[in-house]
């Protein structure tokens, strides 16, 4: 089952493309490693997205406990301007689809005090199939716990901004579940442009 590893930063002047094919560098050396992919916040350009893909789960652990993990990490926070925000969670489909989108949403949930995350699993997966249904949607939408008990994560794909926010207006059965997660958590929504880095 693939990991995504999605590290959120806010960027420095010294951002660019080619700063992080270091980070690409470090993390190729990885047994494991798939692909990586990195954008710029559409809503806000100082917040930039580096996105991983490794196979497993047991994969990204031996990464992160490994030798080259503090390395892939400065070269990530020397284009950075504070602290970075690094999650992952485990998929069940293909992650590229949505990751490779004209538009790619990312979604970051988390629990209200007192809710338990799973008890929101049912609203994810029906917010995942309407998703996957929805026009100018890159499915499949896909969602996960992260390392964080009470956190999900949510990617899809998209034509555009717009077909996106088209999808989830008000009237829109979307809508209606989204309403019912934001009952029982908060969110931070952004949507990036990414580019897959060189294999």
């Amino acid at each position: 089952m693939p990991i995504i590893q999605r590290t959120t930063f806010p960027v420095s002047d010294a951002f660019s493309s080619d700063v992080l094919k270091t980070t690409v560098d470090i993390a190729k050396r990885t047994t494991g490693y798939i692909s990586s992919f990195h954008g710029l916040q559409v809503e806000d350009s100082n917040i930039g997205y580096f996105i991983g893909v490794w196979t497993s789960s047991e994969a990204y652990t031996s990464f992160v406990q490994g030798k080259d993990y503090s390395e892939f990490v400065a070269s990530i926070k020397s284009v950075t301007s504070s602290e970075l925000q690094i999650h992952y969670v485990d998929v069940a489909v293909n992650p590229e689809t949505a990751l490779l989108a004209p538009v790619t949403e990312l979604v970051h949930f988390t629990m209200k005090a007192g809710v338990p995350v799973e008890d929101t699993y049912d609203l994810f997966a029906e917010l995942a199939s309407g998703l996957d249904q929805a026009a100018g949607g890159h499915p499949p939408a896909y969602w996960g716990r992260t390392g964080n008990s009470n956190e999900v994560q949510v990617y899809v794909g998209w034509d555009t901004v717009e077909t996106h926010w088209d999808a989830v207006k008000e009237g829109t059965h979307l809508h209606s579940v989204i309403q019912k997660l934001l009952e029982r958590s908060d969110f931070v929504l952004g949507h990036t442009r990414l580019t897959k880095s060189a294999a």
